[in-house]
Parts: structure tokens; C-alpha cells; sequence
């Protein structure tokens, strides 16, 4: 009897380890289409800018050239390009210094991943052979995603693996 019971507690292990595996991957590869679209809007709204720059300064250098000359009319362009230039890289000087969160470090989650796994096998021990073998070959496979999702994935879909692997080893902690 208590064998078909850790039977049945393994297997809804497994399905729930699938489904949050699922839905993982899902919400990388929705992220990832985002943040497609986001880079592609930013290109074409870069080139637009870019138009709008250029028809500034030639507007600049004619109304300048009009009175004062074309030698006056390319210094008025080529130093409001040079206050926009430094400008920009001003920007970047800033954001670049900025203070950033530190990334979660990966042997860290590998550890955790790894107490995980040895959780798992100690639970699925008692359920039989092919249980074990299940739920070794989920535990990896899930294993494998998180680490996908923590190379490639955003801080988002980060925090969410981190947060499900947790609650997955807090729930096979409490079945001990």
C-alpha cells in the first residue's frame, strides 16, 4: 500500500516538474520573441533618428550658410554634431559606470541543482526501479532547462527558476 502511495506522490512529482519545465521554456521563448520585436522597434527608430539628425544639421548649415557664409554654415553643423556626440557618449560613460546587480552565481545554482537531484533520487528510492529511473531522467532534464534558462534567460525567467526550485525542494524536503 505505501508503495503504490510514493508511487503516486513520484509521479505527481514528475508531472509537476514537466509542467513548470514547460512552462519555462514557454515563457523564455516569449520573453526571447519580446525582446526581438523591442530590438528591431529600436533599430528602425534609430535609422529614423539618424534622418532626423542629418536634415537638422543640413537645415543648420543653410540658414548659417545664408548669412554668414559656408565656412560658418559647416562650423554650426560640425559643432552641434560634436555637442551631440558628446552628449551621447556622456550617456554612456554614466550608464556604464552605474552600479549593477550582481548575476547570480552559476555554481551556486549548479550546487542547489545538484542537492536537488540527490533529494530527489533519495525520494525516489523507495518507489522501485523504473520510478527512479523516471524521476533521475526528469530530475536532469529539469536540471538541464534551469541551467539553459540561466545561461540564456533574462532576470526574470532567472528569478522564476530560482523560485520554483526552491518550492520543488522544499515540497520533496516535506515528503521526507
Amino acid at each position: 500500500m505505501a508503495d503504490i502511495v510514493l508511487q503516486g506522490q513520484a509521479s505527481r512529482l514528475m508531472l509537476l516538474a514537466q509542467s513548470y519545465k514547460d512552462r519555462t521554456i514557454a515563457d523564455a521563448k516569449r520573453q526571447a520573441a519580446a525582446a526581438g520585436v523591442t530590438a528591431a522597434l529600436v533599430v528602425v527608430g534609430l535609422a529614423f533618428t539618424l534622418v532626423t539628425v542629418l536634415f537638422g544639421l543640413a537645415a543648420l548649415y543653410l540658414a548659417v550658410a545664408m548669412v554668414h557664409g559656408p565656412f560658418a554654415g559647416l562650423a554650426a553643423a560640425g559643432g552641434a554634431s560634436l555637442v551631440i556626440a558628446l552628449l551621447t557618449f556622456t550617456i554612456v560613460a554614466i550608464r556604464t559606470n552605474a552600479a549593477r546587480q550582481p548575476s547570480p552565481d552559476f555554481a551556486t545554482i549548479k550546487t542547489e541543482a545538484r542537492d536537488i537531484l540527490r533529494k530527489s533520487q533519495r525520494v525516489a528510492s523507495g518507489a522501485g526501479n523504473r520510478t527512479e529511473t523516471d524521476a533521475v531522467a526528469l530530475s536532469r532534464q529539469t536540471i538541464d532547462a534551469a541551467a539553459s534558462v540561466v545561461r540564456d534567460g533574462s532576470r526574470e525567467t532567472l528569478l522564476a527558476t530560482l523560485a520554483a526550485t526552491a518550492v520543488i525542494g522544499m515540497l520533496i524536503g516535506r515528503r521526507r
